[in-house]
């Protein structure tokens, strides 16, 4: 991007611009469309398989809680647990039959009741036995027999000993059936059985189901269907498809993707299965993500024309503009730009000119200036002390000094000579730490005349650390700290403790005094200018601040100065700098 032409690259801008909305509504859009149609048809499939599940539910409990409602009517119960030679007997069998023709008449989903005892006396209103065979041995008398707390489901029971007088076969049907036992003595007594029909499940489904596109099944536990629409999608349907833990899977039959929606319940456990096909619910998706498609190509190459016209417009002043700087910045400055409008471009326009106009000016300004500055700088340099005569002044005042046996003006001025020698050290920023030592210890000297017995000082400084550099005037602003801010201010004499050492990584120097101290409030305020940027308003500790900004700056946060004080006791202030080992060659940098 940086080395296409200004017109290329707003074009680029304005076809990102346009692209990514296209992108969006016309791509995404779809894309996301289709997502929530899929997760829609799911949802709903999920809901009425839940549905419908719950619905099945209800009509066995219903037709549980009927047969019990049979077995608590006397005529039942007498026809179980009496003799039939009993007086009353053919009275309990009028009874029964009135009551059965009644339920049935009632509830249309129940095509036939009946009753068998453990003897094999049965009674029923439509179902009648096919042989002679007893009825007893069936599996569905078993099942109820071997659940005598629960209703038993026999579903399409196939090949049992009973026909239906009207005419309903055995795999349109499912059965309930319930042990009956007598109440005191607790014996199995016989089995009550009734025959659902199994139109009753289709009329469930009626207005959900769309041929082999969607439809809804049962299954029971065993895998086995207990009702299934007449198509040849839903016998291709695998039970084993349904082992595991998703509730929602998607398989391939007869060439056609479709996805299969379960639920187990809990009551029957029967799974009802839901079924439709994929494709069919992603017609509309298609037409969305047609026309999306077309309306964004449309509208992308309606976008890329109105760009280049509005790119044109753009460029031309400023490419104008560009030819007019590369004139002048060959030095053609008598050039101008001349504009025909009042926007941004004839600003940059009206700018260059005035600009060119400044350049003009300021070519002859800084001659002049260049001319007057030749000359002042002469006159400096004839004006500058050169250190030398410096120190061969301060020479000739100490060989008088000698002549007149005037000993403290010899000591002052010795030191006063090694303190501008290491204060100037030909300009070099780093120096040895016996030359910084030396230098704080000079400052000592001449202090030491001032103010006499006010302060005692000593230095702790190991020869093997003397050849190591530091950065020059890092001691003596601190040394001068303490006796001014501390020893000074305190009305008994005062003692100043300078100590070198080496820890760790780091050479260490410690001042430490034992003046007024610093309040603990002015403390803290000197410890976070020490690790502020900006601490220029704060004039209070200028020397701390300057030390510990110049060790920061060149070596890092991990170096510079750490200040501990107790008010009244005294202060004790610690360089950190990086050990930096210096060579044979370091001697003495002053001057003579």
């Amino acid at each position: 991007m940086k080395n296409l032409r200004f017109r290329d690259r707003v074009l680029i801008y304005f076809f990102t611009i346009i692209f990514l909305p296209i992108l969006t509504l016309g791509i995404i859009g779809p894309a996301l469309y289709s997502k929530t149609v899929a997760d829609l048809s799911t949802e709903y499939t999920t809901d009425m398989v839940v549905r419908v599940t719950q619905n099945l539910d209800l009509m066995i409990r219903g037709e549980e809680k009927l047969l019990s409602m049979c077995l608590q009517d006397a005529s039942v119960q007498r026809f179980f647990f009496s003799d039939p030679r009993d007086e009353g007997h053919a009275d309990s069998i009028k009874n029964i039959d009135a009551l059965f023709s009644s339920i049935c008449n009632s509830h249309s989903e129940i095509t036939g009741l009946i009753a068998v005892t453990v003897n094999d006396r049965l009674f029923s209103d439509t179902l009648v036995r096919i042989s002679r065979d007893p009825l007893t041995n069936e599996s569905w008398f078993s099942l109820a027999k071997n659940s005598p707390a629960e209703f038993g489901l026999v579903t399409r029971p196939i090949g049992r000993n009973l026909t239906n007088t009207s005419g309903i076969g055995p795999d349109e049907i499912i059965s309930i059936v319930k042990a009956v036992y007598e109440p005191q003595t607790n014996e199995f007594a016989g089995v009550l059985m009734a025959d659902l029909n199994m139109d009753y499940l289709e009329d469930s489904f009626e207005g959900t189901s769309r041929g082999d596109k969607v439809f809804f099944c049962i299954l029971d536990e065993e895998g086995n269907y207990v009702y299934a629409p007449v198509n040849k999608i839903a016998y291709r349907i695998d039970p084993r498809w349904f082992n595991g833990e998703s509730r929602n899977v998607e398989k391939r039959i007869l060439g056609r993707d479709y996805r299969l929606i379960f639920n187990d319940s809990a009551y029957t456990d029967w799974k009802t299965v839901g079924v439709y096909y994929l494709e069919d619910t992603m017609q509309a998706v298609r037409f969305v993500r047609l026309s999306a498609l077309f309306i964004a190509l449309l509208t992308f190459a309606l976008s890329v024309s109105v760009s280049m016209i509005y790119t044109s417009a753009i460029s031309k002043p400023v490419l104008a503009l560009l030819g007019l700087m590369k004139k002048a910045g060959q030095g053609q400055l008598s050039v101008r730009y001349e504009g025909h409008s009042s926007d941004e471009i004839d600003e940059l326009g009206e700018g260059l000119n005035s600009m060119l106009d400044q350049i003009q000016d300021l070519i002859h300004m800084v001659y002049e200036e260049q001319k007057s500055k030749r000359e002042a700088e002469l006159r400096i340099l004839q004006q500058q002390i050169k250190p030398h005569f410096l120190y061969n002044t301060l020479d000739t005042i100490q060989w008088m000094a000698q002549e007149q046996e005037a000993y403290n003006i010899i000591e002052v001025v010795g030191a006063l000579t090694r303190l501008f020698r290491v204060a100037l050290s030909q300009g070099q920023e780093l120096i040895t730490l016996d030359q910084e030592i030396e230098h704080a210890h000079s400052y000592l000297v001449i202090q030491k005349v001032r103010y006499e017995e006010k302060f005692k000082y000593s230095i702790n400084f190991p020869p093997e650390l003397r050849k190591f550099k530091v950065l020059k005037m890092i001691v003596q602003p601190l040394v001068e700290n303490s006796i001014y801010h501390g020893i000074k201010e305190k009305t008994e004499n005062g003692r100043i403790l300078i100590s070198v050492y080496t820890s760790g990584e780091k050479l260490k120097v410690k001042i430490a005094d034992d003046g007024v101290g610093i309040e603990p409030d002015k403390l803290e305020g000197i410890r976070r200018g020490l690790v502020e940027v900006d601490h220029s308003s704060d004039r209070s500790a200028f020397a701390l601040y300057n030390v510990n900004d110049r060790i920061r700056l060149t070596y890092g946060e991990d170096f510079g100065i750490h200040v501990d004080s107790t008010y009244g006791q005294g202060t004790e202030v610690i360089i950190s700098h990086p050990i930096l080992i210096g060579d044979e060659s370091d001697t003495d940098n002053g001057g003579g």
